[in-house]
């Protein structure tokens, strides 16, 4: 027997935190017909946006994270706004959030951050050939410090934990995907 979707119904706002809303639904089991409650979080899409200089330099931001309490290195990224592209986000992020703008090459990968209960997905772009054009002009809930690393030094920061945010290690991969040469890794 295939599977099958489970209906979805009585879904009700728990909760409205701004950045996201979580619901709780009933679903149906089409196996068992059992109802179920779940909860979901549902929040519009992201952007990730790995930016690489002309001298083949990662742009990172260095930023504390609430969830972890700990201060974390990260590829810039953000929500995509309401009537908003991803693209466009991914262009507009960068710029606020680090001064740099650049050839736009794409969308290198799409991921879903945890199905299990979140609703969105994560897109990673590639911008090439940045250079810092604007000043910075972070939100009122962000406090960045920009840096960029040599892309060479990228598996180590990963390896080493300095890198730990799963989408910007998963960007990297998207960009392995992409540009197998950029990381010193064969296309074979």
């Amino acid at each position: 027997m295939a599977l099958r979707d489970w209906p979805r119904f009585d879904l009700e706002t728990v909760a409205d935190m701004q950045i996201f809303q979580l619901f709780r639904a009933k679903v149906r089991s089409p196996r068992t017909n059992q109802v179920r409650q779940v909860s979901v979080l549902h929040t519009a899409d992201w952007v990730n946006i790995v930016a690489i200089t002309r001298d083949m330099e990662i742009v990172l931001v260095k930023q504390y994270r609430h969830g972890t309490q700990a201060m974390t290195l990260e590829i810039p990224g953000g929500l995509v706004d309401p009537g908003e592209s991803p693209e466009a986000a991914a262009v507009r992020e960068l710029r606020e959030e680090t001064g740099y703008t650049g050839e736009l090459a794409g969308c290198i990968g799409v991921v879903e951050p945890n199905p299990a209960f979140i609703d969105n997905r994560c897109h990673t772009f590639l911008l090439e050939n940045c250079e810092r054009t604007h000043e910075m002009a972070q939100d009122d809930g962000e406090d960045i410090e920009v840096q960029t690393e040599p892309v060479a030094a990228i598996p180590q920061l990963v390896s080493s934990g300095a890198i730990a945010h799963a989408l910007v290690i998963c960007g990297f991969w998207w960009l392995v995907q992409a540009r197998p040469q950029v990381l010193g890794k064969s296309s074979t």
